[in-house]
């Protein structure tokens, strides 16, 4: 792509504040805009930045300049991978994302990066089931590469010429994959997914079962007395078991491009401990009771020894999330009252236990800020 412009007026002048701002638009106008682009300018115009602008930050500044990268540690094990858009790029990346999540039809089995859905009401989903089968979608953001995200824009249903197609994937993507951490990038996966999920509802039914996808984690969940081999079986490898997913369902993920890692993929039963998305599912979505201790623990620790020694003791066991050099490490009251306030989403707000934890936290945080209450 050959780019031609006088010397100086690629980097001034500025935006104005105006442009900086999300696109003031309805869903409806943005979705009709975007199935009418047909040039990289008008691409430009639907995100009202300037032309000149937008090619400036996709080709001109050097790509290792576009985003920070750090690590943070897997549940798992192992390191994961997150790069985050610099400030230029992470406002055409918040528009262009505004306009995707208007035009994205979000599937009845989709939880993950949607609107007034969340793991509460994934876990909602397999309440109470005789089986329960989760999977994970191994490196989910980075297996999206540069070229699916282009011919996803199109391919059907978006059918986008070329030159647009390239442009969007241009933001959307950095080193040819979907980096996780950009604002794009949750609803770009959900937009490609969109036509596995469709075949794997149809799998789901036709094998009596439900099926929910949050971002990598899918679950599928009946009520039947024998699990479907269509959909996974369990084999025996000496005296351990295995489970091994069906052809079809395995066929549908790899025809999709995606691979399932074998080492999170669980069956599990009734009367044995049932989890998806991390909340418990047995009875109804509950929070797991290692976290219910971890934050009576923290209660604890600021009651009896104070802010600042529960602040060092956070640091010390709690909080091992990189962060950018230079960045604050959070305060220990407001980790704190996020936790307590996830108890209080997952649990409802008149729960018992949320009721206890926010009245605690709310006399703790008195004591030590009387003009925050």
């Amino acid at each position: 792509m050959t780019i031609n412009f006088p010397q100086g007026q690629l980097i001034s002048p500025p935006w104005d504040k105006k442009s900086l701002l999300l696109l003031n638009r309805s869903p409806e106008e943005l979705k009709n805009d975007f199935y009418q682009l047909k040039t990289p300018l008008d691409v430009a115009k639907l995100l009202n930045i300037p032309y000149k602008r937008l090619v400036y930050h996709l080709y001109l500044v050097d790509s290792q300049r576009r985003y920070k990268t750090f690590t943070i540690p897997k549940k798992s094990g192992g390191q994961r991978q997150i790069s985050t858009p610099i400030t230029a790029l992470k406002i055409i990346q918040q528009k262009l994302n505004q306009v995707l999540q208007a035009v994205y039809q979000v599937k009845p089995s989709v939880h993950g990066f949607v609107q007034d859905k969340n793991i509460v009401t994934n876990a909602k989903a397999h309440v109470k089931k005789r089986y329960v089968l989760n999977l994970d979608l191994e490196n989910f953001f980075p297996s999206v590469n540069f070229g699916r995200v282009r011919g996803m824009f199109m391919a059907i249903p978006y059918h986008l010429p070329p030159d647009v197609a390239t442009i969007l994937a241009q933001i959307c993507c950095q080193n040819n994959e979907l980096p996780q951490g950009a604002p794009t990038s949750p609803i770009v996966t959900n937009m490609i997914c969109g036509k596995m999920d469709s075949q794997l509802q149809r799998l789901a039914k036709d094998c009596k079962a439900t099926y929910t996808r949050y971002a990598d984690d899918i679950t599928f969940s009946t009520t039947l007395k024998n699990f479907s081999a269509d959909l996974a079986y369990v084999v025996n490898e000496g005296e351990a078991e295995k489970v091994v997913l069906g052809d079809l369902l395995s066929g549908i993920i790899r025809e999709n491009g995606f691979n399932v890692n074998e080492k999170k993929t669980r069956l599990q039963t009734k009367g044995n401990h049932q989890e998806v998305t991390g909340l418990t599912t047995n009875q109804f979505p509950n929070v797991d009771r290692r976290y219910v201790r971890q934050v009576r623990a923290m209660l604890h620790a600021w009651a009896k020894f104070g802010l600042e020694a529960a602040q060092k003791e956070f640091e010390e066991k709690y909080n091992h999330k990189a962060r950018f050099s230079g960045k604050q490490i959070p305060r220990f009251q407001d980790v704190l009252k996020g936790k307590v306030e996830f108890i209080g989403m997952v649990k409802g707000k008149d729960d018992l236990i949320y009721q206890k934890y926010i009245n605690e936290y709310k006399q703790l945080l008195n004591l030590n800020f009387p003009k925050n209450i």
